[in-house]
C-alpha cells in the first residue's frame, strides 16, 4: 500500500509541473502574439503618419499613439504572468463585488463587438 501511495504521490507532482509549465509556455505564446499585434499595428501606424512630416496634429496624434502601441508591446514582452495572475486574484479577493461588475461590463463590451461582426 505505501508503495501505491508513493508512486501516486509522484504522478500528482508530475501533473502538476506538466500542468504548471503547459500554462507558462500557453501564457508566454499569448504575450508574444499580443505583442507581435501590438507591434505590427504601431509600426503599421508610424508609416502612415510619416507620410504627412508630423505637420499637421493628426499626424502628431498618429505618432504618439504608435510610441505608446510601441511601448505597450514592450511591456506585455516583460509582464511576469504568475505575478500578475497573483495580483489579479488578490484583487478579487480584496473586491469580489467590484471585480464581478468590471468581468460583466468587459463581457457585454465583447458581446457588442462580436455582435457587429
Amino acid at each position: 500500500m505505501g508503495i501505491n501511495n508513493e508512486v501516486a504521490d509522484r504522478s500528482e507532482e508530475t501533473a502538476a509541473k506538466s500542468d504548471n509549465s503547459s500554462k507558462s509556455s500557453c501564457c508566454m505564446s499569448i504575450k508574444n502574439t499580443i505583442a507581435d499585434k501590438l507591434h505590427d499595428v504601431a509600426e503599421a501606424l508610424g508609416e502612415k503618419t510619416s507620410d504627412h512630416d508630423g505637420q499637421c496634429v493628426v499626424a502628431q496624434y498618429g505618432q504618439r499613439a504608435s510610441e505608446w502601441l510601441e511601448e505597450s508591446a514592450e511591456y506585455v514582452r516583460q509582464l511576469d504572468c504568475k505575478q500578475a495572475d497573483a495580483g489579479i486574484r488578490e484583487y478579487v479577493r480584496q473586491s469580489p463585488g467590484r471585480s464581478l461588475l468590471i468581468a460583466g461590463a468587459i463581457g457585454l463590451i465583447i458581446g457588442a463587438i462580436w455582435r457587429h461582426r
